[in-house]
């Protein structure tokens, strides 16, 4: 039921996030992303809370690696997912990478959606000169 209701958001797609690093076992996480004007949100399928559990800024998000899941990650993801890699917090002076597995019609959503950002908004974006 709450797949569903995330689902009919404007702008959602279905999205796994990788949680845990490699020392604390790792697992993929399902749930829903959502566009919103200026993060792109993510909601855990199985939680009780209304609040995304992440939201990735979208001045500050890039997209950095794109990759077919491994044989172990392939039964964790749904199907027909791509595994990209995504580096964000790096003008806000924190670093950090996540892992996210979607299919490529929500892939060349997020693409687009980063690339069309207002001029000036999105700092991993070349400057035009």
């Amino acid at each position: 039921m709450r797949r569903r209701g995330l689902a009919r958001l404007s702008g959602a797609f279905d999205c796994s996030v990788r949680v845990g690093d490699e020392s604390r076992r790792p697992r993929w996480r399902l749930g829903v992303g959502v566009f919103t004007v200026t993060h792109l949100e993510w909601y855990p399928v199985f939680s009780l809370t209304r609040k995304p559990s992440l939201s990735l800024p979208r001045s500050d998000l890039e997209i950095t690696a794109r990759d077919l899941p491994d044989e172990a990650e392939q039964y964790s993801v749904l199907p027909d997912a791509h595994v990209i890699t995504c580096r964000y917090g790096v003008y806000g002076g924190s670093p950090d990478e996540i892992r996210l597995a979607l299919d490529s019609e929500a892939l060349s959503a997020l693409s687009s959606w980063l690339e069309s950002a207002p001029p000036g908004s999105n700092f991993t974006m070349g400057r035009f000169t």
